[in-house]
């Protein structure tokens, strides 16, 4: 759908279902739609609620998450004196990232032909285990894996900890990135907005759902779900249940 057909049935559904309710400006309705396809995106990805199985087991989520999924291979060494031990490597991804669904590291170490170049799975690890398990040379990383810690933005860059006890020379990282705005009408021009200076995750351009087809209804029937429960109740537990939802 475009951004005015999204807009026509958001008002179209809306209305029958809160018979006089008040209007909703650009802004307002923007703001319901794109807070609706997060939760949509998130309710996809934890659809199964088991950790240990993949969002690509169900073929749904496949089709409306695959806009989604974009790749990134980081071969710059990010600055830092924050890693845990000697191996900590520092490297940077794009603040879009959401969910981190594959990565991997190629080695680097040319003294050892028979590994170098090898492309080796990077798995997440906690800081528990990371204390259990580093010092163990059963279980801590070697030629065939390395490690990812999680740690705070760097530079204002979503920053990870890779450690490993061989050279690498490329991160390689595939990952859900944060699906952007729905704006059903240009926030700077729009009659009834103009001129108020607003904005939705810092964008005022019209913009369509850039995932599948198959989801935009369903991402519009949450976002009038979502208005209809904020203006019928408009209460402090309405609000906490409408926002326990993204």
């Amino acid at each position: 759908m475009t951004a005015p057909e999204i807009k026509e049935e958001f008002n179209l559904r809306y209305n029958n279902t809160l018979e006089g309710a008040p209007g909703l400006d650009t802004f307002e309705i923007s703001s319901y739609l794109t807070i609706a396809q997060e939760q949509y995106v998130k309710n996809m990805y934890d659809a199964s609620k088991d950790p240990s199985v993949s969002f690509e087991l169900n073929e749904k989520a496949r089709r409306v998450l695959n806009e989604l999924v974009k790749d990134e291979k980081i071969s710059s060494q990010a600055s830092s004196t924050r890693g845990l031990v000697d191996k900590s490597i520092m490297y940077e991804l794009s603040n879009d990232a959401m969910y981190i669904v594959l990565e991997t590291a190629t080695i680097d170490n040319s003294a050892k032909p028979s590994i170098h170049g090898k492309v080796i799975p990077v798995l997440p690890t906690t800081h528990d285990e990371f204390m259990l398990s580093y010092r163990n040379p059963f279980k801590r990383p070697n030629g065939n894996k390395a490690w990812r810690l999680d740690i705070s933005k760097e530079n204002s860059k979503t920053t990870v900890e890779i450690v490993s006890f061989e050279n690498i020379s490329k991160y390689n990282v595939r990952y859900i990135s944060y699906p952007s705005p729905i704006i059903v009408g240009n926030l700077s021009s729009a009659a009834d907005v103009a001129g108020l200076g607003l904005t939705i995750q810092g964008q005022v351009a019209e913009a369509t759902c850039k995932l599948a087809e198959l989801s935009h209804r369903e991402i519009i029937n949450i976002a009038v779900e979502n208005a209809v429960l904020d203006y019928r109740d408009g209460t402090l537990q309405a609000r906490m249940t409408l926002d326990s939802r993204v």
